[in-house]
């Protein structure tokens, strides 16, 4: 059996991240992947300054790498267009891009492998998580038994490590279905600008089409899922009728190809009504498997690496003050609650009074619409 200090399951940006805060902590670090990398990500990829921030904050020559990725669409602005059409545009502060996950993910496991001294497992799955008095015994799918005082769950949505905390799988969690692809030859696409459609066709959620590398553009589509239920619409049909039937889209699709497949995924959206702990008994959830994702747009990049970076701190007291249990385990949430629930308060309150009352959108939109027309800037 391996010993470890902390053994970290997933190594996407919450994993990734924590093991990179734990870089000069002295302590001897697993970090377990079922897929070996790089590996495919399904998400609209974008991503903003939060994530130079949050690098930057655990070293600055992290932060100083991130920037010098010249892959990637710099993004500066946003337009969001509301169910009526009126659009409103912001400009972007700070450092935002579009980068595959594909690229993004690989680029931190690899920080990981070249700046810290964590033991790295790829193709390897976490089955079963025991959490012992002194220890946390963790075994994979091949049987191998790996040992350690912590273990810290960042294996998103389907969390084996949520699992051992709660006893139950995604049963706490609301969930966002959502379609992306990739296209060539989209038509309108500007390379420094997000584009989100609310449309009245999706009950709560939205249409994006995103810049992206080497001249693609990420399209897709996620809605809440119990109004996809409620209002009997089939997620697939409408991505299909946006593209090749809708008036404001058809044209610009006209001539756009695919790259790749069409692939869907769900996203959790659970730490809002505070249903699913996030800490325990030696354990802690980052990202998806503490259900982080932002409710209003389904971001879910910034809080996996947010509170990878507040579980790194988290590890680091434990260790100092020999304490692993649930109560000291508090703190981190505390750092999480600070963090988000206010903001989330905010925009899950904002939300939903426009899913009630889809025409408030339109006047808040037409509102700074005619702002910037009237004083020839963008908000």
């Amino acid at each position: 059996m391996q010993q470890f200090d902390v053994i970290i399951c997933g190594a996407g940006p919450a994993g990734s991240t924590c093991a990179l805060g734990l870089f000069e902590a002295g302590l001897n670090v697993a970090l377990l992947d079922k897929q070996s990398f790089p590996r495919e990500k399904i998400c609209g990829d974008a991503y903003g300054g939060y994530a130079y921030k949050i690098l930057n904050t655990i070293s600055p020559k992290f932060g100083a790498k991130l920037l010098a990725i010249n892959q990637g669409a710099i993004i500066k602005r946003a337009k969001f267009v509301s169910p009526k059409k009126h659009l409103v545009e912001i400009r972007l502060k700070g450092f935002f891009s579009s980068l595959p996950r594909t690229v993004f993910d690989n680029f931190l496991l690899q920080m990981v492998k070249e700046e810290t001294k964590t033991t790295i497992f790829e193709n390897t799955t976490a089955q079963k998580i025991e959490v012992q008095s002194d220890s946390v015994i963790v075994t994979t799918q091949d049987g191998t038994q790996l040992k350690a005082k912590m273990v810290i769950g960042c294996d998103g949505a389907h969390s084996i490590v949520q699992s051992a905390l709660t006893n139950t799988r995604e049963a706490l969690v609301e969930t966002f279905p959502g379609i992306r692809s990739y296209y060539k030859n989209v038509k309108g696409v500007e390379q420094d600008c997000l584009e989100i459609h609310f449309l009245p066709n999706i009950p709560k959620g939205y249409f994006w089409i995103f810049p992206s590398t080497d001249g693609l553009t990420n399209v897709g589509i996620a809605a809440n899922k119990k109004m996809l239920a409620k209002h009997n619409i089939n997620m697939r049909k409408e991505f299909h009728y946006l593209m090749n039937e809708a008036p404001q889209f058809k044209e610009r699709f006209a001539e756009a190809e695919l790259v790749g497949e069409e692939k869907g995924w769900s996203i959790p959206i659970g730490y809002f009504d505070g249903k699913l702990p996030i800490s325990g008994n030696r354990i802690l959830l980052c990202g998806d498997a503490a259900g982080l994702v932002e409710p209003a747009t389904g971001e879910g990049i910034a809080p996996a690496m947010s509170s990878g970076r507040f579980a790194a701190w988290q590890i680091k007291k434990c260790f100092k003050e020999n304490n692993f249990s649930a109560e000291f385990m508090k703190a981190y949430d505390k750092d999480i609650h600070k963090k988000y629930f206010r903001n989330y308060y905010f925009k899950t309150t904002i939300t939903n009074f426009y899913y009630k009352m889809p025409f408030l959108m339109d006047w808040v939109i037409a509102f700074f619409s005619g702002l910037h027309k009237l004083q020839g800037r963008k908000y």
